[in-house]
Formats: structure tokens, C-alpha cells, sequence
């Protein structure tokens, strides 16, 4: 099942080379571990390969443009690292401060808020052909985000989200 999934997802150019090396990693590991356990690491190497560069191929299957796609996940592989890492800042600044009290609900919003403006902004670079249209699309987009943040932090519109 491991290496069928493997066959799905990686492109033919990459498949033969690939494939021959899980394959003999799997004869070494059979050898050295026994078959359950070279079955085990071998379906653990397969997971490992799975990963933007070669799951951005897996649209060859498609027939569409690959290189359009692999762009495209690209980008959003960067929103959601992006995402993450500023969603790391206040995880961090609980463990070094009193000062900082966030819980799993504030980190879900934080989450949606910024993976949700990252995808429209996505979406958007898609769509717009013009850098003009790109580049206030993208402006409207960041104060969107930047009130909402602020009206879920403090409060400064008085709505019912507010957070204090």
C-alpha cells in the first residue's frame, strides 16, 4: 500500500530513481531488521517523502500544468510556515512571561485569521491580473486583518468580539 501511495503522488520523472532507492533501502533494512520491521520503516520513508516539492507533482495526474502548481503550493506552504512561526511568537512568550495568557481558543482564531487573509491574498494573486488591483487588494486585505486583530485584542471599536 506504502509504495502504491508513493506511485500516486510522485511524479514520473522522479518515480524510477526513488523507487529504486526505497527499494533497496527496504533489501538492507529486511536483512539487517526482518521483513515486519523493513515493511514498517519502509511505509515511514514513504511518509517521509511526502512533502511540498514532490506533492506539488502530484497534479501531473490532472493534467494540468505542473509548474503553475507547484508555484501555486509554494505559496501556500509559505502562508501556512508563516502562519505557524507567528503563532510560535506568543507560544514562546508564555513560557518566558507572565504577561502573555492565551489559550487554545485565542490560538484557533490567530490561526483561522491568519491562514484565512494568507489564502485570500493567495487566492487573490491568482485571480488579479494587474499588480495595480494585486497591490491594494493585498493593502485592504492587511488592515482587514490588522482591525480585526485589534478588535479581538483590545476592543477599540466596542463590538461584541472585543477580547477585554
Amino acid at each position: 500500500m506504502a509504495l502504491a501511495f508513493f506511485n500516486w503522488y510522485c511524479h514520473p520523472d522522479f518515480k524510477e530513481e526513488i523507487e529504486g532507492d526505497l527499494m533497496e533501502r527496504f533489501n538492507i533494512h529486511a536483512e539487517k531488521y526482518g521483513y515486519h520491521k523493513a515493511n514498517r520503516r519502509f511505509v515511514k520513508e514513504v511518509l517521509l517523502l511526502f512533502r511540498p516539492a514532490l506533492v506539488g507533482n502530484v497534479y501531473h495526474l490532472t493534467n494540468t500544468d505542473t509548474m503553475v502548481m507547484t508555484k501555486q503550493n509554494k505559496r501556500r506552504v509559505a502562508i501556512l510556515s508563516i502562519a505557524v512561526g507567528l503563532l510560535f511568537i506568543p507560544l514562546l512568550a508564555m513560557h518566558f512571561s507572565n504577561d502573555v495568557h492565551w489559550k487554545f481558543f485565542d490560538f484557533l482564531v490567530a490561526g483561522v485569521l491568519l491562514i484565512g487573509t494568507g489564502l485570500a491574498f493567495e487566492f487573490m494573486v491568482r485571480k488579479i491580473k494587474t499588480i495595480r488591483y494585486k497591490i491594494l487588494f493585498g493593502i485592504v486585505l492587511f488592515v482587514a486583518l490588522l482591525l480585526i486583530w485589534a478588535e479581538l485584542a483590545v476592543g477599540i471599536f466596542g463590538t461584541p468580539i472585543a477580547g477585554s
